[in-house]
C-alpha cells in the first residue's frame, strides 16, 4: 500500500515537472518572437489562420501567401512519420 502512495506521489510530482517545462518553453517562444520582432527591420513571418504572414514590429501584418500543408491526408488515413534518431548528423530532418 505504502509503494502505491509513493509511486502516485512520485507521478503527481513529475506531472508537476512536466507542465512547469512546458510553461516555460512557451515562455521562452514568446520572449524569442518579442526579440525577433523588435530586432527585424524585415519582419517575422509566421502562420495566421492558414496563412503565411508577415508581422511588423509596429503590429501590422502582411499576407505574404496561402500556407500549404505538408502532406495531404484523408480522415482515417495512418500517416507513418520517420524518427529523428534513425538520421546521421549529415543529411537534413
Amino acid at each position: 500500500m505504502e509503494a502505491k502512495a509513493k509511486e502516485k506521489h512520485i507521478q503527481n510530482g513529475m506531472d508537476a515537472s512536466d507542465s512547469m517545462i512546458a510553461d516555460k518553453a512557451m515562455e521562452a517562444t514568446r520572449c524569442a518572437y518579442a526579440r525577433a520582432l523588435q530586432l527585424s527591420s524585415q519582419g517575422v513571418l509566421r502562420i495566421k489562420s492558414g496563412d503565411l504572414v508577415r508581422v511588423l514590429n509596429d503590429g501590422s501584418t502582411t499576407l505574404v501567401r496561402k500556407a500549404k500543408p505538408h502532406r495531404k491526408v484523408t480522415v482515417g488515413q495512418v500517416v507513418t512519420v520517420r524518427s529523428v534518431k534513425s538520421q546521421t548528423a549529415g543529411h537534413s530532418a
